[in-house]
């Protein structure tokens, strides 16, 4: 029989998560199923708890919520209030994970993104920005600008970071240099989509942008255009997988190279 996990969220079709996870199950040779659920927010707690699924992943918009549906959380969904991890245990007892976060530095170190120090402006309020947010200030960044669409959200992210100079830009962004940008809206999923930030009206180093699609996001697209070193999301995709797993199977290694090479090929056929 084989164990069945899940990714919650809405939207979920554009994922290739099924295909990462297929590929790392199949070269550590575990008998498991990975497939997409499309959930309300009524919906969440039921589909956690689901008695036929071991357990998943969750995605925008449900990680805040997701933090509250789980028995025993990590210290990463603690201090982030936000959860993309879970997996049922003996008893019934719902486990939540923040792997975003691991995820997220990891795949900044790949691109050689430096983070201590840096002036970041940060693009969200949401889950992710709240993992994201997370990792710059365990990176030691100097200062963060939060920008996002509506206040309260960003002025509730800003009480998670007390200890670092956290600004909530309302209107026009600062005259300053940021070393890095990071998005971590949901903007860039859609090609009609915004921009999420003007590029001609900033100065930055470098972007990283959290969402992914085939061809590289609008973003990633504007930034290297302009001489700008800019990645999208896949590499913190593939990474929040791998430390997924290790909460799965804390036995196994996670085969990241192989999880590499299907997401690239998921990307190119899409």
């Amino acid at each position: 029989m084989k164990l069945k996990f899940r990714l919650l969220g809405d939207p979920v079709a554009h994922s290739i998560s099924p295909y990462v996870y297929s590929a790392a199950f199949s070269e550590l040779g575990i008998a498991a199923e990975y497939e997409v659920s499309r959930v309300s927010d009524d919906d969440l707690s039921n589909a956690m708890r689901d008695p036929r699924v071991f357990g998943g992943n969750v995605t925008l918009p449900h990680k805040l919520l997701a933090a509250s549906v789980a028995d025993e959380i990590t210290d990463e969904v603690r201090a982030t209030g936000a959860c993309n991890c879970y997996w049922r245990a003996e008893g019934g007892i719902l486990f939540g994970a923040n792997t975003d976060v691991a995820g997220l530095t990891a795949a900044l170190g790949e691109c050689e993104f430096g983070v201590s120090g840096s002036r970041v402006l940060l693009l969200g309020a949401g889950g992710a920005a709240r993992a994201a947010l997370h990792t710059l200030v365990e990176g030691g960044v100097s200062s963060v600008a939060i920008l996002n669409r509506t206040l309260e959200p960003a002025l509730a992210l800003k009480k998670t970071a007390p200890n670092i100079a956290t600004l909530v830009v309302e209107g026009e962004v600062p005259d300053v240099t940021y070393d890095l940008v990071v998005n971590a809206t949901r903007l860039g999923l859609n090609s009609s989509d915004p921009d999420p930030i003007d590029l001609e009206v900033i100065t930055c180093k470098s972007v990283y942008d959290m969402v992914y699609v085939p061809g590289k996001t609008a973003l990633v697209r504007s930034a290297i255009k302009r001489g700008i070193p800019a990645s999208d999301g896949l590499g913190m995709l593939i990474m929040q997988a791998a430390f997924s797993l290790q909460h799965w199977f804390p036995d196994q290694e996670p085969p990241i190279q192989a999880m590499r090479v299907a997401a690239r090929m998921a990307l190119e056929e899409a």
